[in-house]
């Protein structure tokens, strides 16, 4: 009899560990899970920021007449992405695109801009109305 009961306790606490492991499993695949969404957060948050100095430099030029000056922006957003960034003069828009079709969009003050914006150093001006980007 004392034989029976050591068997049933051993296949009790098989059965337990088993039942915790899973438990460990699916709460290890929850913390990844959210742990990719932080950091999809985190890398959203930063195509943000970027877009706001852009749309706020282009509202600044167009503004002001005779404006100039020189901004930067990261050569790659915070997770090593690279990134675009272009505008639509028909539009009034600044549009940030990262990997696989994420993007975000900004509204301008004007449509009467030319040039490209380049990641890293940008020269933007106001010359008789009209907002360059990056032209001599």
């Amino acid at each position: 009899m004392l034989m029976l009961q050591k068997a049933e306790v051993s296949t009790e606490f098989i059965a337990c560990i088993g039942i915790l492991l899973l438990f460990f499993v699916f709460f290890v695949g929850i913390i990844g899970i959210k742990n990719q969404d932080i950091n999809e957060s985190i890398v959203f948050k930063n195509a943000q920021n970027i877009l706001n100095i852009v749309t706020s430099e282009i509202n600044t030029a167009s503004r002001i007449e005779g404006y100039h000056r020189e901004f930067s922006i990261p050569d790659k957003l915070l997770n090593g992405e690279t990134y675009n960034v272009t505008y639509n003069k028909n539009l009034r828009m600044v549009k940030i695109e990262w990997s696989n079709g994420k993007n975000l969009i900004s509204n301008i003050i004007t449509g009467n801009i030319t040039g490209n914006i380049t990641v890293g150093n940008n020269r933007i001006e106001n010359v008789g109305g009209e907002v360059k980007i990056n032209e001599s």
